[in-house]
């Protein structure tokens, strides 16, 4: 990768973020292909919802853990420098808090996950006779997109997408917009 593509990848959290979850996610969905395909025809492919499931979650044990390992490099590793040196980064920004913290607000995005990616599945099994290995490409792609979408408008909201972290918490807890304003606001009995 050219050293300013790495520096950009490195420095902008929006942008590593949505790249890693992509990788992740395509890598897994790669991966997870071919197991669907073989359970599917042990199983038998009358049995599109338990294949929709198992596929469900072999898709997401391979892709949180592709996930930690992509954030660390992300965020992390330093090879050429672009990071501040570990002694002046923030001491919020601890990997596994954060790291961790994007997986639980993708975790909220589970309900509309599953229905597009396990609804999906089943559907393009159930109504246009695609094979399961290929319907679960198809529909988790989909929900993929769908919801990395929906979570870079939620990060921007949220403060998770920022560079910089305006206010820690006191359990030291990282939230990039600075909810006291919005507080005084609520108690004086003003609209947000």
């Amino acid at each position: 990768m050219p050293k300013r593509a790495f520096n950009i990848y490195q420095r902008k959290r929006v942008v590593n973020i949505n790249l890693n979850i992509l990788a992740a996610g395509l890598l897994s969905i790669a991966i997870a292909k071919f197991p669907v395909m073989y359970i599917s025809n042990w199983i038998g492919p009358e049995h599109k919802f338990w294949i929709s499931v198992i596929a469900y979650v072999l898709d997401t044990t391979i892709d949180v853990i592709l996930y930690y390992g992509l954030h660390w490099l992300a965020n992390q590793w330093n090879p050429r420098g672009n990071l501040p040196k570990k002694s002046d980064r923030p001491k919020h920004r601890k990997f596994l808090q954060d790291a961790t913290r994007i997986q639980a607000e993708r975790m909220a995005l589970v309900p509309i996950f599953m229905l597009i990616a396990m609804g999906g599945m089943w559907a393009l099994q159930h109504y246009m006779q695609v094979s399961a290995s290929w319907a679960f490409v198809y529909a988790f792609v989909a929900a993929m997109l769908f919801t990395r979408v929906i979570h870079t408008f939620w990060g921007y909201r949220s403060g998770t997408f920022k560079d910089h972290i305006d206010v820690i918490i006191d359990d030291g807890i990282q939230i990039g917009k600075d909810l006291s304003e919005d507080s005084k606001r609520l108690e004086s009995g003003d609209d947000l």
